[in-house]
């Protein structure tokens, strides 16, 4: 597949989900949640430990990173998971409720742990590649970053969805499933992040405009604060639909139902279909497994 047509079917799958934000605008308050939680813990827990340490990379300071890494990632992963979850409640045709996320992501909790703190560990030895000086190092810690990332793409869905999910098992489904869904279509990932950047975009340009036609103090301020909501938005925007399309992918894999929200997008083209794919979509775990009366 070539980078266009995997740049246009990431976009498609984010129109789709963006659809969803739009009928249940709530679902925002799961990335709004996790980023004020996240930067209230990083800077109470970097902050001191920068005045203490000063800028060098030593082992203090890669242990403290490691706590950063730690804590910021189990939060991310609380508050997408109860995303994830209701997004599995609106595919179901019910009305997604925010404490019931938040509950259902809190039953997850040690298994979100423990998939927090392998991310911090890996977190930290990229961080270490990166930071040394040699070409080689760096290009490691590209590639496993990478890899990293395609191999856990899926792993919040599998998480809230599988019943009683191994720490092995977590990381296997997860990467098999990527491997299924997008597969050589990996870059329609980046299609994913168009409709945030436009957002982003959109609101700079205003910006600028805008101090570029009435070049005054009161104008500059405002135009900050527009970039500023135009940023948050689009992070807003952009974890909600991640989450949603995720979802979408999950369902679709590990059941072989396409949402009705996502009825105008091929899946086909994102799977690499056979008859023994086809006949694991349909084993346990997943979420019109734990509701096969009511279906999507």
């Amino acid at each position: 597949m070539k980078i266009f047509s995997r740049l246009k079917t990431g976009f498609v799958l984010s129109i789709a989900s963006l659809r969803v934000l739009r009928s249940h605008p709530k679902l925002a308050i799961y990335p709004l949640m996790s980023g004020i939680a996240s930067i209230v813990f990083v800077l109470a827990l970097l902050g001191p430990l920068f005045l203490v340490s000063g800028t060098s990379v030593g082992g203090l300071e890669y242990a403290g990173l490691f706590v950063v890494y730690l804590g910021s990632t189990y939060i991310a992963a609380l508050f997408n998971a109860g995303l994830v979850y209701s997004v599995g409640q609106v595919f179901r045709g019910n009305e997604p409720d925010i404490g019931d996320g938040l509950r259902a992501a809190s039953g997850k909790s040690g298994t979100l742990l423990v998939w927090a703190f392998a991310s911090a560990v890996v977190g930290v030895v990229i961080q270490a590649l990166e930071s040394r000086g040699e070409i080689g190092a760096q290009i490691a810690g590209l590639l496993f970053s990478v890899g990293w990332a395609i191999a856990t793409f899926f792993i919040i869905p599998v998480i809230v969805f599988e019943d009683d999910v191994s720490v092995k098992s977590m990381f296997t489904k997860s990467a098999s499933i990527f491997k299924e869904t997008w597969g050589e279509a990996a870059g329609a990932n980046v299609g994913l992040n168009i409709v945030p950047m436009l957002i982003a975009v959109a609101g700079i340009a205003l910006a600028v405009a805008l101090v570029f036609v009435l070049p005054t103090g009161a104008t500059i301020a405002t135009a900050i604060v527009i970039v500023v909501l135009s940023i948050v938005a689009a992070m807003l925007v952009g974890g909600v639909i991640t989450g949603v399309a995720k979802t979408a992918l999950y369902v679709y894999a590990t059941e072989d139902i396409q949402p009705e929200e996502f009825n105008e997008f091929n899946f086909d083209s994102l799977f690499e279909k056979s008859e023994d794919s086809s006949n694991s979509k349909r084993g346990s775990g997943g979420i019109v497994g734990q509701n096969q009366k009511g279906g999507i």
